[in-house]
């Protein structure tokens, strides 16, 4: 009997392998020995010879093939995607998902609604809703978005936090959103979708596309429209959106892609609910309900919004260790609305406070940005490492123009006009002309360079069971703004100003294949542009600071996945009111700035979010979210430290649940899904010298869902029924909100 060690006797088997490869790549082919037995013990050493085996010749083939596995992207503008399950640095356990991949009910939908931000301001990027409560920053395709209000063509998003950060090498408190836009794929496609809702909303969509030249270049178009009437008389929502890509593979280490973008949108959209006192010299009740199907604004009102965008984007790599990332991108928006000023409704004479008079708003944009990554991997002290350097540059120029009628125009307005009285409603709006709505209220441009230098570092050991990763990042902002109201008191103001941030993570696979744990730490900033009317100074950035820590696992035979999470995160530097400004003894010689960066707010709280495959036809997903949010500092409302942020739930959760029959069986191409919503009870307003205290109580809402998939020919194709707010759960009686009553919808697919 013969014993021997494997993986010494597996290294002589490779070494005389490739000894034999090199000696036939060197010397000609020529018909084999003759074979001989080995000596067997207990047999005898006389065998009889062999014949040798007759050689066959193949002539000249070729070896070709289509790719049929849809994840594999031909044309090399994956890298993002790819570096998400790079080993060592990536794992299985960071790549399962936990959330449901098509939620019954989005719960930034509730928590837009909540925050209660004007649709015009919204559409505009003036109030950016960060539906965390603090600002959060944007990529595009991994390419940061500072300064711009918004991104066109987004085909999917996710957030980076938790696990994924040292993954990336990039975090920042509450996590980095980034949107990920539609782009070729490398395969021939068609698709087409039509939707239409009880609500009075109509959408279609369709999508195109193929090959310009085989393994060469690759293009996508698609055309989206879409429309919505109410629920107020005279409320529309119009938006129709193109975009276009095509994907120009320079040779295999190096892809290009360019890609055009542009979105129209027209809209009527009222105020929030009109607020109410019982006399003009009382508090706010708050919203008045009686009025929720009247249209303040009228047929006469509304915004319309023009918005294009080019990228230009560069993929590749020198060599086998360095990779390069770049972004030239171009945007442009025209923007201009027709409103109306309106105070709150008087019980008392029942018609509307104050004087309403019509406004023009204008506020075009346009901003060039640019980004380039290069990224270096190598192997030393027992790790693999990875190194980014980034640099990005972004210029905008913003100009809003708020204008309204002289006073000696207004004042000659129908006393119907001006005095509004919902009973008999008089909307006549005196049509634009830049001569007559003359008085400006706002008249403001920025010109703006943000300018940022990040160095990432990732590193895995122990085969990446541990991986870690630093990062840090400077930035320089330019501003120039110029008031240009007649008499303004800073007609002109430059300032420059830096910030510094970074971050810290690390994962560890605690149990391989089964749980990771992970901790991280960072800094960010949201940049600003208000101008002090004291000092003429551009106020102090917004920063925060956050602490991530969890654990993410699968179960069960892998059945269950869960991620749990912990956090602390810290807003601070809020510009507030200085309460010294125009004190009569501190700030007797005039010197007090009228603001200050003192204001500071806090967030802490956990997630927990998973997903259980019950069977191969049963699934189950619940996700839950508590978040105490304080003021912790206030200069000039003291009153408000140690209170939660109001229109801030402090828990959110969802459950869902699906049924699938199956590709086989009478019920094949049928699925089922149910699911529950649960926003807790927050604050409107707390007691102050205009509003009085207002809360709104915790609601569910239930959807339902059922769908069907059925295959004729090359056509595939789909039709799904779904039932928003299914138990018809009144809003507006509870919360305040107009049109969130039972939606029926449908939605039919076609794709070949």
């Amino acid at each position: 009997m013969i014993f021997c060690n494997a993986p010494q006797l597996g290294r002589w088997l490779a070494a005389g392998l490739s000894a034999a490869a090199l000696a036939l790549h060197a010397q000609p082919l020529a018909p084999p020995l003759p074979i001989r037995p080995l000596p067997v013990p207990g047999a005898s050493l006389e065998a009889p010879p062999t014949e040798a085996d007759e050689l066959i010749q193949l002539g000249r083939f070729k070896v070709s093939g289509a790719i049929l596995d849809e994840t594999i992207d031909p044309t090399g503008m994956d890298a993002p995607e790819a570096e998400r399950a790079e080993s060592p640095f990536s794992n299985d356990l960071i790549m399962v998902e936990t959330a449901d991949d098509d939620p019954l009910h989005d719960i930034g939908t509730e928590l837009s609604a909540i925050a209660a931000a004007s649709p015009a301001d919204t559409a505009a990027g003036v109030n950016r809703v960060n539906l965390k409560g603090f600002p959060t920053p944007r990529q595009r395709n991994g390419f940061t978005q500072v300064g711009m209000p918004e991104i066109l063509n987004p085909g999917g998003s996710e957030s980076i936090q938790g696990p994924l950060t040292p993954v990336v090498g990039r975090a920042a408190p509450g996590g980095i959103q980034n949107f990920i836009s539609a782009r070729p794929k490398g395969r021939k496609s068609s698709r087409l979708s039509l939707v239409a809702t009880s609500k009075d909303y109509l959408g279609a969509d369709f999508e195109l596309s193929g090959q310009l030249v085989p393994k060469k270049a690759w293009y996508r178009f698609s055309f989206a429209a879409d429309q919505r009437f109410g629920p107020q008389p005279f409320t529309y929502n119009r938006h129709r959106a193109a975009n276009g890509a095509v994907v120009w593979k320079l040779n295999r280490a190096w892809s290009s892609m360019v890609q055009f973008d542009y979105d129209e949108r027209a809209a009527n959209a009222p105020p929030n609910l009109a607020d109410y006192r019982a006399t003009a010299s009382s508090k706010i009740l708050g919203p008045h309900r009686p009025l929720a199907d009247f249209n303040i604004y009228g047929p006469n009102a509304g915004y319309r919004k023009r918005t294009a965008s080019a990228v230009l984007q560069l993929e590749g790599q020198i060599g086998r260790r360095v990779s390069v990332r770049a972004s030239l991108q171009g945007f442009t928006r025209s923007f201009d609305e027709d409103r109306w000023t309106t105070g709150p409704y008087l019980l008392d004479t029942k018609k509307f406070g104050g004087i309403r008079e019509p406004q023009h708003v204008e506020q075009p944009f346009s901003a060039v940005t640019g980004q380039i990554d290069v990224t270096t991997r190598f192997f030393v002290l027992n790790a693999d490492h990875k190194i980014t350097v980034s640099l990005d540059t972004t210029s905008t120029d913003y100009e809003r123009v708020q204008s309204a009628l002289t006073i000696a125009d207004r004042n000659v307005l129908p006393a119907d006009v001006r005095f509004f009285d919902p009973a008999a409603p008089n909307y006549f709006r005196p049509a634009y002309e830049p001569r007559r709505f003359s008085r400006f209220i706002t008249h403001r441009a920025e010109e703006n360079r943000y300018t940022g230098i990040f160095v990432s570092e990732r590193a895995a050991f122990i085969k990446g069971r541990l991986v870690v990763t630093a990062g840090v990042r400077r930035d320089f902002v330019t501003i120039d703004v110029a008031d240009r109201r007649p008499g303004a008191v800073q007609p002109k103001v430059s300032d420059e100003t830096g910030e510094l941030s970074g971050h810290f993570g690390a994962n560890y696979v605690a149990v391989p294949g089964k749980i990771l744990v992970f901790a991280n730490t960072s800094t960010a900033f949201e940049p600003s542009s208000r101008v002090d009317a004291r000092t003429g100074r551009v106020q102090g950035n917004e920063t925060t600071l956050g602490y991530e820590v969890g654990g993410k696992g699968l179960f069960f035979e892998r059945r269950l996945a869960l991620i749990a999470m912990g956090f602390a995160y810290f807003n601070q530097n809020i510009s507030r009111r200085n309460p010294l400004y125009d004190d009569p003894i501190f700030d007797a010689n005039q010197t007090q700035p009228q603001l200050v960066a003192a204001g500071e707010e806090r967030f802490t709280g956990g997630s927990l979010e998973g997903r259980y495959k019950v069977s191969e036809a049963l699934s189950l997903g619940a996700r839950a979210t508590y978040n105490r949010a304080i003021t912790t500092a206030s200069p000039d409302l003291p009153e408000e430290i140690g209170r939660e942020l109001s229109r801030f739930p402090w828990l959110t959760g969802g459950l869902t649940a699906r049924y699938t029959f199956g590709r086989n069986g009478r019920w094949s191409g049928l699925g089922l899904a149910a699911g529950l919503t649960y926003v807790s009870d927050t604050v409107s307003s707390y007691e102050n010298k205009t509003h009085v205290y207002l809360a709104y109580p915790s609601y569910t809402l239930a959807s339902l869902s059922a769908s069907y998939r059925w295959k004729a020919g090359n056509f595939n194709h789909s039709l799904t029924a779904t039932v928003r707010n299914a138990l018809d759960h009144d809003l507006l009686a509870s919360v305040a909100r107009v049109g969130g009553e039972r939606d029926y919808g449908l939605n039919y697919g076609l794709s070949w």
